[in-house]
């Protein structure tokens, strides 16, 4: 049996302050997480009871049953039964962690007013040296994991969003191959809003030559040649900026924002300016010249 582990009462672990009649469960909680947080409650710290929380706390026993609840669904906290049962401190999986701060991030797009621009440089410097340090820390299951999205795309019987969504998982697989945890949550910003950029370029877009760059970085990493793979990656980033300037045709990538895109193809037209409108229809009518290459891709 494992050995009971000591409730946390010193004052210096964890020192509460009175709740007011304010949202007392998220008072609870903001104080209980900054004690996680700061360290003043590491993991595997048991918590007092639910008694001695509320009578600390100042208020009912639902109330601290809610907070932890609330602590429980961000996996800060896990509860067991039992003698040696009770409410634990606990650390987040990384996975887990990215998700939450996912949403976070996406939240911050809607908030502000990012622009094309902005995502456009901000990945071209992330995914550089992801891309490099891919080539150098790969694992076979990375390889994996870039392989199979890129054969996937070039099922031609594939929707827009399908493949946009390979593309994405491509790209994802890449930035989890460069083993840097900092650099890997910086691209999770930029992955979010892909779909939507993508999706700017669609038309403009040839689906075998993005399967060709793709394949081009996943043989420089799989052959762990981090300066092929940096010109692949160069090449690959050189098309899309290409492709994005030629549909956004007159409108400035620097004043588009990002959430005027429409993120799958069943979002209502976003309210583009004149000119993004106009480069829109005339890509629309560009796909469909017979014999033009790119009808096929998009069927």
């Amino acid at each position: 049996m494992e050995p009971q582990r000591p409730e946390i009462r010193d004052e210096d672990s964890l020192v509460v302050r009175p709740v007011t009649m304010r949202s007392a469960a998220s008072q609870v909680v903001d104080q209980l997480r900054s004690a996680i947080i700061d360290g003043r409650l590491r993991t595997g710290d048991r918590l007092p009871s639910e008694h001695q929380l509320a009578q600390d706390f100042g208020v009912s026993r639902g109330t601290v049953r809610e907070a932890i609840r609330t602590l429980a669904a961000s996996k800060l906290v896990t509860s067991s039964r039992g003698a040696a049962g009770g409410t634990f401190v606990t650390t987040p999986q990384a996975g887990e962690l990215a998700e939450q701060i996912g949403e976070q991030i996406g939240l911050w797009f809607r908030a502000g007013n990012i622009t094309l621009a902005e995502v456009h440089h901000a990945r071209h410097v992330l995914e550089r040296e992801c891309v490099r340090l891919a080539a150098a820390n790969r694992t076979e299951e990375d390889l994996s994991a870039m392989r199979h999205p890129v054969e996937e795309s070039r099922d031609p019987g594939l929707g827009e969003d399908e493949w946009l969504a390979t593309d994405v998982k491509f790209h994802t697989a890449v930035s989890k191959a460069a083993k840097n945890s900092i650099l890997e949550l910086a691209m999770t910003a930029v992955h979010l809003v892909r779909p939507r950029t993508n999706r700017l370029m669609l038309k403009e877009l040839d689906r075998d030559e993005i399967a060709e760059q793709h394949w081009a970085m996943y043989e420089a990493i799989r052959d762990r040649d981090s300066g092929a793979a940096a010109q692949a990656f160069e090449r690959h980033f050189c098309y899309l900026h290409e492709m994005q300037q030629r549909a956004l045709s007159d409108a400035d990538a620097e004043t588009v924002p990002v959430l005027d895109i429409p993120a799958d193809s069943s979002s209502a037209s976003p309210p583009f300016t004149q000119p993004l409108q106009e480069a829109s229809r005339l890509t629309v009518r560009r796909s469909r010249i017979p014999g033009d290459r790119r009808e096929s891709n998009h069927r």
